[in-house]
């Protein structure tokens, strides 16, 4: 059992929306009938937008790129823009921290 939840807690670190489900069942004292209910919750997890640094429009930190050792606010960079402002400037080395940049 101790391996459910953690696959459990793995599923849900990875998936952005989230269903769980709760079953109950209900005895209806006047008629002796019982009924049973499923509830779902959408449990959505939280989304962390962050700003690329070069074209500085926000976006969620899944769908950017980490080029180079720089940390903060300058962490994160869409690829297209390294892309683009490497081949602006002639090479892959970032100026800020001066290591390369994994494109």
């Amino acid at each position: 059992m101790g391996d459910q939840s953690t696959v459990d807690d793995v599923i849900e670190s990875q998936n952005p929306l989230h269903i769980r489900t709760v079953a109950s069942t209900n005895e209806d004292m006047t008629t002796g009938f019982s009924s049973h209910r499923m509830d779902l919750y959408v449990v959505s997890s939280p989304i962390k937008l962050v700003q690329c640094r070069i074209c500085h429009d926000d976006d969620q930190d899944s769908s950017m790129e980490m080029p180079c050792g720089c940390r903060g606010s300058l962490k994160y960079a869409h690829r297209k823009c390294v892309q683009r402002w490497c081949d602006e400037k002639g090479n892959t080395t970032c100026e800020i921290c001066l290591q390369v940049c994994l494109l």
